[in-house]
This record gives C-alpha cells, structure tokens and sequence, in this order.
C-alpha cells in the first residue's frame, strides 16, 4: 500500500515537470528544458551543418601563392550546389529550434545559422532579412553584434559596399564580445581586400590575429598579413610575420612558402647574409618533401638574384623553374613571363622576348592577374618584331646586292653554316632535356630518391643504373681506362700509309650520304635567298619602301603602344635621315614636337621645319593655332549633325536634297578632318545618280587629294568594287552594245585633247542650255583616253528626247569647228552603252552603232 502511494507521488511530479516544461511557460523548468534540449539536440547539428559548408569551401580554394592569398575562398553557384544537402538541413533543424523551442536562449543564435546557410547558398536577399531580423528582434547584445558582423560580409559579397560601410560605422560605436570582434575585423579585412585598400586590410588582419585560435587558421592570417606588409614594402614586418606563421605549426604547404617567403624580405646587409639566404633555398629544394615545390623554389631563387643584379643567374634559375614544373602551368607561364620581361627591359632582345611572351601567353591560365595585359603585350611585340626583323632582313639582301656573286655566295654559306650550328645545339639541348626527364619519371617509378636509403641498398636504383651505362657505353669490361677501350678495339691497326687511307675513305664513305642531303637542303636554301636579293632599281625601291614602312610602324609601336619616348624619338629620327620627304614626315615632325616637349627638350627644329614645308596639314595648324583643336572641335560637330541629316536623305533616296545639304556645310563650315566624309558621301550620291565612270573619276580624285584621311581604306574600296562590278558587266556583255532606249541618255563631245578646251567647250554648251527649258541638264568633263577628252551632258531623258536635243545642237551649231580649230564627234548614248564606250574606249564601233539607230532614224 505504501509502495502504490509512492509510485502515485512519482508520477505526480513527472506530471508537474512536464507542465513545467511547456514551450508556452516562461518558468525555470521550462527555460532550463529547453535551453538544454535545444542546444544539444537541433541547434547543435545545425552548427555541424555550417562548420562542413565551411570545410567544403576552404578545401575547394585554389590558392595561388603568387600573390595575396584571399582570405575567404570564393563562392559560386557550382560550390554552392555541392554542399547543398547541408544548407536544407541547417535551415531544417534551426527551424525546429525556433518552432519548439520558441523560449530557449538559442532561437536568435538559430536564426543566425539560418541566415548563414542563406549566405552561403547565395541567397543574399534572404540572408540579408535574416540578419536584420536578429538585430532588431534580438534583446542580446551580443548575438545581434554577431548578426551585423555576418551581414557586413553578406552585403560585401553582394556588392552592396556602401551598406557595409554603414554597419562597420555603426558597430564601431558598440562594445562587442571576442568572438563577434573576430568576425567584424576579418569581414572588415575582407572588404578591404575587395577594394585593393591593402592599408586597411592589413590593420583588420593584425586586430583579428590574437583573437583566433589555430582551428581558425591563424597561421593562414599570418601569412597573408606577410604578405601584404612585402607588398607595402614593410620588409622586416613580413619577415616576422612569415615567422609567426611558421611557428602556428600550420599544414605543410603554408609552412613552406612562408619558409620560401622569408628569403625575400630577410635583411642582406653582409655577404654572410647573401650566402645564408642561398643556403637557404639550397635547403629547401634538397628536402625530399619538396619535390613538387621545386618550380617555385627555383622561381624564387631567380628573384632574389634578380634583386642582386645577378641577371644570367636569375634567367638560368627561371629556366630552371620551367623545366621543373611539370603539372603548374600558372608556375611555368610565370616564368616564361618574367625572362621575357627580362629579355625586353633589360637585354633588349625583342626577338626572343617575344618568343618568352608566347610561351607565356599560352600557358597562363586566362585568369592569371593582368593577363589581358600581357597578351596585349605579347601581340605588341609580335608586331614590333616583325618591323625589327623587315629592316634588318631588307638592309641585309642591300648590302648583299653591292657584292659580288662570288662575295655573296661566301656569305649566304657562312650564315646557313651558323645557323646550322645553332640548330644543331639547340637540337642536341633537348634531346638532353628529354633524356633528364624520361630518367626523372624513372626514378619516381622506381623509388630512386626517396627515403629508402643509399643507391647501392635499393637494387631497382642500381638495374636501373645498369640498364642506364649499358645504353650509353656498351658492353664493357672493368679495366682501365674503360671509357675509351671500345673505340681503340674498333679502330683498325694503323701499320701502312695506305691502311691509313683506306680508313679515312670508309669513315668518310659512311657520312657521304648525310654530307650530300645537307648540302643539297643549304644549297635550296640558299638559292632562295639569293633569290630575295634586289639587285634592279625596281626590287630596291622596293626593299626600301618595306624599311620605310617598318620604321614609321615602329616608331608609332614605341611611341603609342610601348610608351617608351627615346627610342620613338630615335626610330623617328632615323626615319626622316634616311628617307626625307616621305609621304608621313608631316606627322612624324608633329610626333617628335610632341616628344621632345615631353621629354623638356627643344622642339623649334621640328616646328619650323613642319611649318615651312606643310602648312596646310592638320599638324601645322595644330602648331599655329593654338585653339585649333577646340575651333574644330566645334566645327566637327557641326559637320556631324550636317552629315546625320544628309546620310538620312541619301538612305531615303532624296539625292538632291542631300547633295544640297552637303554643298553648303562644305561651303559654309571651315575645313576639318571630318569634312572629307561629307566628300565621299557625295561621291556615294554620284554613284546612285550619275554614270559608274564619273563616280569613278570622282573616287579617283578623292583618293589623291586626301591621302591623309582615315577614310581612305575605304574610298579605295569602294573604287575597286567599283572596277570589279564594270569589269564583270563588260564581261557579260562582250563587245556589243545594247539596243535598248527606255533609260536615261548622255550627250557626249569627244575632242582633241592637250589643246585645252575644256573650259571654252563646258562653258559654250552650258550656254546652250541655257537656251533651253529642261532645267535638269548638268555638264562635266572626263578624260577618254591619252588621245581625246570629253564633255558630257546628263539629263536628257530617253531615246526621242535625246535625238530632239542632238538635232538641236547640231543645226543651232552651237560650237564652231572652224573656230576652235579642232575635230569633234557629237552623239547621245544611253547609259548602259556608255559604260560599255567608256570601258572598250572604242569610238569608231559606238560611232557605227549611233548612226545606225540614232542618225538613220532622224
């Protein structure tokens, strides 16, 4: 019975408790209920969940070690997807937490984790909500600092930096705990580094550094506030810092590039210091644990005797780094990137620069910092190179020109000779490379030159280095001097001149063969080049003109791709000695004025040579009119808006209106580099309205007095499409002119020429229309051939009103033969056989052809 009262009282208290424990009552019981169950139960795998996306994406980061490495790994939607079972169910459990735990202490922490798995889902929006929720619903302190800390980094991720600043100001002005300090110093340092604000950032960083612990990756902070202090040029504050790193015992690749880093900044103030550092990397590439490192290693030796002056040794060191990376192309494109660097700033060796350029540009991955920029250089020096090579290969075929055949044939030899040698060593280098390699891959098959001990204890080594003398020497006895004991066998007993002889003629018989292929590719070759020699006045015009060229490109290269003033102003100088008057030497005086008053030098043998030889370029008056620039400028635009308004007619077929526009802006508006665009679009308009020969004539005429234009490719286009399609046509139509009359006509004077008629003739027929009430007759001259020119009048309509007017001309006799002294020829003609006329030039056959459909039918 008093066992049954027992069980009773029991059973009431549990009751009580679980009352007590109700998410709706605020008691003890039930604070400490749920307090407990929430933090080790949803809350904990919650924190689980984010602490693996964590993992996830510091494993994931590609850390290139060449520069500042980023203190958070970047996040993007391919990452965010592999850990995105873990987001669900932080969110999941956080929510159950707030759910049925709704009077726990870790609901605000939950909604933390929650707005953290948002972030790292890339869910900026929401994750940006959640943040603020806690800080405006939260009554402690320290969760919401905790909040804002994460939402600076949200809103710097986001881009959204103003925002960032604005929660950094403000948690400036809290008191906040350790762990919500930490967070808002690398957050801070984070955004810094965004910026490329490497001051700030390394103030964050150095806050942040004794406030973490090693699992935060302390060692990781060291280091980067190492490097940033290297970058700012604070040497001995990287260097303890690179020592700090090394001594938070962090993993194996972080220890050793703060070990390789520490080379650079150590202070070298004796010799002893210099061997030190040597011995140093020395250390570092013979630990065996370095294996895979050996192409930084080695990079980072060609650096610090870079900054000794010790430039062979740093470039051999740098080849070195190349052939040691096998599997980091980012490495190896860096290398072949700083010998060509190395090759053009200080060897001034372009050629082979260029050729390091390429290698690098097309090993380095395309996000390598700066890549654009060096594939930009790459392309410059292509083009330079090409110029430098032009001038030095056509001053060379020169010089042969002046010798004799004998004199040139010995040269051309002696230079294929040469670079036959330097094929052949070159050849021979990387049949060596190879053979270091194939033996390298054997050694790791075989485990020669790890930790199993010495050579002669590892019987794979030794095979291998059986296998490795018996490819090279043979079979070979163990005697004295060995290394030549096959050769004296082979060699035959020299008792007799004549056994002598015999030898020589079967060593000499067995390359024969060999001699005779190799002559006969130097002799192909040297005919070839023999062949490129000008040796006529034609082929050494020529070769000039491709060194005049090459140097005008050249200079500009220098001058507006490499920025590099002395040598544009020496190639420039070169130009204008050896080749005075040439088509550019009014821009190349302007290019060195400019030059020279940069470089502070005088500029009045430029200027008033320019001044008195071009003074109508636009480069003269940019010298005499100081506000020449601006007063064209204004003119320009108008020009533009003229020629907006008439390009618009000209595409609407209103030709006269257009034509009428452009006329006057030309008339009316000062001359400027765009006028000649409201030129050609008036030749275009001829093209559309007048005969294909005078929009010919015309195009021809626009080329000649604009030589200067950047419209001139294209003039020079239009002409030669122009001649393809007349050229075309004539084909198709043979020699026959058409007997079709339902099109416009042309009344045509052909006359004499080298009697200059053509003003006397234009003006007498222009009087003659006058006479008459067709307003839309208009006269111009063109050249037929070197025997006649010719005036032509457009206008006349078709057949019958072109023979109404021919009559008429000829019975009102409006130019009098007798009086000019001269034979003409006077008929109409469609437009369609003019260009056939105008192309064949045959007079006789369209005169035939006039009078049997034209005069006959009078």
């Amino acid at each position: 019975m008093l066992r049954n009262k027992n069980y009773t009282l029991l059973y009431f208290i549990i009751l009580l408790f679980l009352l007590g424990c109700s998410a709706e009552r605020k008691n003890i019981i039930s604070k400490a209920y749920h307090n407990t169950t929430a933090r080790y139960n949803a809350y904990f795998y919650a924190k689980n969940d984010i602490k693996d996306i964590k993992e996830i994406v510091k494993s994931t980061a590609d850390n290139d070690y060449n520069k500042v490495l980023k203190i958070y790994a970047p996040i993007d939607s391919v990452l965010a997807s592999t850990y995105k079972e873990q987001v669900d169910d932080c969110i999941k459990k956080s929510s159950l937490v707030i759910q049925i735990h709704k009077n726990s202490k870790w609901v605000d922490d939950s909604y933390v984790l929650i707005g953290l798995a948002r972030f790292y889902s890339l869910d900026y929006v929401n994750a940006i909500e959640t943040f603020k929720y806690v800080n405006t619903k939260s009554e402690d302190d320290e969760t919401r600092h905790l909040a804002l800390a994460h939402l600076h980094r949200t809103f710097t991720d986001y881009g959204e930096y103003n925002n960032a600043i604005a929660v950094s100001d403000y948690l400036k002005k809290e008191t906040l705990d350790k762990k919500s300090s930490k967070i808002l110093y690398l957050n801070q340092a984070h955004y810094y580094q965004t910026q490329g604000d490497l001051n700030n950032m390394v103030v964050n960083l150095v806050k942040a550094a004794p406030l973490l612990k090693r699992k935060d990756g302390k060692g990781r902070i060291y280091f980067i506030i190492a490097q940033v202090y290297q970058d700012l040029g604070f040497d001995s504050e990287a260097y303890n810092y690179y020592k700090k790193c090394i001594a938070s015992n962090p993993e194996y690749e972080l220890d050793f590039y703060a070990r390789l880093y520490m080379a650079q900044v150590t202070e070298l103030g004796k010799s002893g210091d210099l061997r030190a550092a040597r011995k140093h990397f020395k250390q570092l590439l013979k630990d065996k644990k370095n294996v895979e490192y050996k192409d930084k290693i080695y990079y980072e030796m060609a650096e610090f005797e870079l900054r000794q002056g010790n430039m062979d040794q740093a470039i051999s060191y740098f080849k070195s780094s190349i052939y040691s990376s096998t599997n980091n192309n980012r490495q190896k494109g860096q290398s072949y990137l700083r010998i060509g660097q190395i090759e053009y700033d200080s060897m001034a060796n372009y050629e082979l620069a260029k050729n390091y350029y390429d290698s690098a540009v097309q090993t380095l991955p395309p996000d390598f910092e700066n890549y654009a920029q060096i594939q930009e250089r790459q392309q410059i020096l292509e083009k330079f190179v090409n110029q430098h090579n032009t001038i030095h290969l056509q001053d060379s075929l020169l010089n042969l020109s002046t010798l004799d055949s004998v004199a040139i044939r010995a040269t051309i030899d002696s230079y294929l000779a040469a670079k036959a040698e330097e094929q052949r060593k070159i050849e021979e280098k990387k049949k060596i490379a190879e053979r270091r390699r194939q033996f390298t891959l054997a050694n790791e098959d075989s485990g020669i030159g790890n930790a199993t001990g010495w050579y002669f204890g590892n019987p794979s080594a030794v095979a291998l280095g059986q296998t490795e003398f018996q490819r090279i020497w043979g079979d070979r006895a163990l005697e004295d001097n060995w290394r030549i004991s096959r050769v004296q066998g082979n060699l035959p007993s020299i008792e007799t001149g004549e056994m002598a002889e015999n030898n020589v003629e079967v060593l000499e018989g067995t390359q024969e063969a060999p001699e005779e292929n190799t002559t006969q590719e130097q002799s192909s070759e040297a005919n070839k080049l023999y062949a490129q020699i000008p040796f006529s006045d034609e082929a050494k015009e020529k070769s000039l003109n491709m060194i005049k060229e090459a140097y005008y490109i050249l200079g500009n290269i220098y001058y507006f791709e490499l920025q590099e003033l002395q040598n544009a102003a020496l190639t420039f100088e070169k130009l204008l000695t050896r080749f005075p008057g040439s088509e550019n030497e009014a821009e190349v005086l302007y290019q060195l004025y400019l030059i020279n008053k940069t470089l502070n030098r005088s500029t009045d043998i430029y200027k008033n040579q320019l001044l008195e030889q071009y003074p109508n370029t636009t480069y003269a008056k940019l010298l005499s009119n100081p506000n020449y620039t601006e007063e064209s400028t204004a003119a320009n635009e108008q020009l533009k808006v003229v020629y907006k308004n008439a390009y618009a007619l000209f595409k609407n077929e209103e030709y006269k209106l257009a034509t009428q526009k452009l006329d006057s802006a030309l008339n009316n508006i000062a001359e400027t580099v765009f006028s000649p665009r409201l030129r050609l679009l008036k030749i275009l308009i001829v093209g559309k309205t007048e005969n294909i020969n005078l929009y010919q004539y015309q195009l021809s005429d626009f080329i000649e007095k604009n030589p200067d234009s950047d419209i001139l490719p294209y003039a020079k286009e239009l002409l030669q499409a122009s001649k393809n399609f007349q050229e075309k046509q004539q084909r198709l139509l043979g020699t026959e002119f058409v007997k079709y009359f339902k099109q416009n006509h042309y009344f045509i004077l052909v006359y004499e020429s080298g009697k200059n008629l053509a003003d006397d003739l234009s003006q007498e027929i222009n009087d003659f229309n006058q006479t008459l009430s067709n307003n839309n007759l208009k006269t111009s001259n063109l050249i037929l051939n070197e025997k006649y020119d010719m005036v032509m009048v457009t206008g006349l309509g078709q057949k019958d009103d072109a023979a109404k007017y021919y009559e008429k001309f000829i019975n009102t006799d409006a130019i009098s033969e007798d009086t000019k002294n001269s034979k003409f020829y006077k008929f109409v003609i469609t437009k369609d056989n003019f260009n056939i006329f105008y192309q064949t030039k045959d007079l006789e056959a369209y005169l035939r052809f006039f009078n049997k459909n034209y005069i006959n039918g009078l």
